[in-house]
């Protein structure tokens, strides 16, 4: 029995590092499995679809079969636009407030930076979530449709600007027009913390088009290496379900089928969004970035948009924290996936945020936290070290019954037979086989949840502990505490009772340096929880062994 749950035990968190490796994040949700990209002629921008009922109807097959691949083109100047009203330059319109620095560019009348003020980089830097390398014509709020001409003037042309934003709340128009009769108008709407508000207006333009943010977000590729990160993966709620869209395996053109509530792009930490105003038709389109020198590897990355409805598209766009209140009070708090125990880990976060209210410091709230777990767990576990005492005390007569039956392995009646007296010797000396498992079996949702927290939940990024432990949501830099939670896995092996005979309890003691080598590269905290646990797990050894001898457990009743 001991054997088999170590061995499970093992095995389960083997998986789990593979699982790490393998998949660049731990999603529960199944995400629809989309088609191989679609290698196609290039084009300046990619087609959208011809009206919203196609849209609807069209499968993901055949919508990337009908839209190429986008590649980059060289920015087109304004004198290419022959624009009706426009403006003679370029300007920038800054909105500071006190959660963000957002820039705008008359440009395109897009969002060239959205720079996060109280979420910073390794080098003190505030968050941006607008990709600096993006292409001209290929940012925040661009629109694209099937009539290049259109795009040309939309993603290109000079608007003209109306400003009436002070103090970080406000508004601002742009409005551009050719000779043809046609004019685009974009507003802007400012004052909620991280959320923007926005109207798209095409008029004079008989197709259909779609408003984009987009490519990518946030440079975590970069900034943030070693952790168990992805960076611009694609993300929508369709009706109530959570659709997940890899970059690396999304279609040249994707849609989700039926009426989204919002579609955007995240990392581990950080998301941009649409939310349109009513549910509306949404879709990824994959954008195929051509190396920038010879050093440099061409990349994709995902855009995200929400067809037009009767000409407009408008909502509100998000681009902030994955931090659980903020996310919930914009109704986006499915974007906070916490993997297969999400209820588990959103009660561990909330007790992790409510503690370190007390502590100051998320490295002393796990401690905390651990040992709560702990109290919470003691009687389980105390009945289940009785219960393995139980066990080695009865294993003499154990063996003797295997003895007398020696032919259980190759007759299944005799086999049946032995597990029969078995079954009666436990009930005769008050043991359940099971009670052993059962609190070590408890453990790994936590476990689970607690992987899942500290490699999503942005309360715990950069979080530091003590000494050299600056960010629990990566590994030990120095390898210290996994160093210090396998001795401490060896300590516990050795005080626990045990059935098993001496060559297997030496396969047993490999166990805690398999799990040393899993836990180097997993995040600090995580490491952190299975240390504490370990100490508390050896404490409450020894003090059930100083019981027993003063409690002997009387067997043959």
């Amino acid at each position: 029995m001991e054997k088999r749950l170590f061995v499970a035990v093992g095995l389960s968190l083997l998986f789990l590092w593979l699982y790490s490796l393998l998949v660049p994040r731990l999603f529960p949700e199944m995400a629809r499995k989309p088609g191989p990209p679609v290698t196609a002629p290039a084009t300046e921008e990619a087609p959208a679809s011809d009206s919203s009922a196609t849209a609807a109807s069209s499968d993901t097959a055949v919508a990337a079969a009908s839209a190429p691949a986008a590649t980059v083109s060289a920015p087109v100047s304004a004198s290419s636009v022959s624009a009706a009203e426009a403006a003679t330059a370029e300007t920038t319109t800054t909105i500071d407030t006190a959660d963000y620095r957002a820039v705008l560019s008359n440009r395109g009348a897009q969002l060239l930076s959205f720079r996060l003020k109280n979420y910073v980089e390794k080098d003190g830097t505030g968050v941006e979530l607008v990709r600096k390398e993006s292409p001209a014509g290929y940012r925040p709020f661009f629109v694209e449709s099937s009539d290049r001409s259109f795009n040309t003037l939309a993603n290109h042309g000079l608007y003209v600007v109306t400003d009436n934003v002070a103090g970080g709340r406000g508004s601002i128009e742009y409005r551009v027009s050719d000779a043809m009769g046609r004019s685009i108008v974009k507003r802007f709407e400012f004052g909620e913390r991280f959320r923007i508000g926005f109207k798209v207006e095409a008029r004079g333009f008989d197709g259909t088009y779609r408003a984009m943010i987009g490519p990518g977000i946030h440079e975590v590729e970069r900034k943030e290496s070693g952790q168990f990160v992805v960076a611009g993966n694609g993300i929508a709620l369709q009706d109530g379900d959570l659709e997940l869209i890899k970059k690396e395996k999304a279609a040249t053109l994707q849609r989700v089928k039926g009426a989204a509530s919002w579609v955007g792009l995240e990392d581990n930490y950080f998301l941009a969004a649409i939310q349109p105003t009513r549910p509306a038709d949404v879709l990824f389109r994959r954008l195929d970035i051509p190396a920038e020198n010879e050093k440099a590897r061409p990349r994709q990355e995902l855009l995200a948009g929400v067809n037009a409805a009767a000409g407009v598209v408008e909502g509100k766009a998000f681009f902030g924290p994955k931090e659980a209140d903020i996310l919930e009070s914009y109704g986006l708090e499915s974007a906070l996936h916490l993997g297969w125990f999400s209820p588990i880990a959103r009660g561990l976060l909330y007790a992790l945020v409510w503690i370190s209210g007390f502590t100051k410091n998320y490295g002393w709230a796990i401690v905390v936290l651990t040992v709560a777990i702990k109290l919470v767990l003691f009687p389980l576990q105390h009945k289940s070290i009785v219960s393995m005492r139980k066990m080695q005390q009865v294993q003499p007569k154990v063996n003797a019954l295997r003895e007398k039956h020696k032919k259980a392995k190759t007759d299944p009646a005799v086999r049946q037979k032995l597990n029969e007296e078995m079954m009666k010797l436990y009930q005769v000396e008050g043991i359940n086989p099971m009670s052993g498992c059962f609190p070590i079996l408890l453990q790994l949702p936590i476990l689970w949840a607690f992987y899942s927290l500290l490699s999503q939940a942005i309360e715990l990024r950069g979080a530091e502990w003590i000494f050299w432990i600056h960010d629990l949501s990566i590994k030990d830099p120095y390898y210290l505490t996994p160093i210090l939670m396998t001795i401490t896995m060896v300590v516990q092996q050795k005080l626990t009772p045990t059935t098993v005979d001496p060559v297997q309890a030496r396969v047993l003691m490999i166990m805690p340096f398999v799990f040393g080598f899993i836990f180097k590269d997993f995040p600090s905290g995580l490491v952190l929880y299975w240390l504490v646990q370990n100490v508390l797990s050896i404490i409450q050894q020894i003090l059930t062994n100083r019981w027993w001898k003063n409690h002997p457990v009387e067997t043959g009743k």
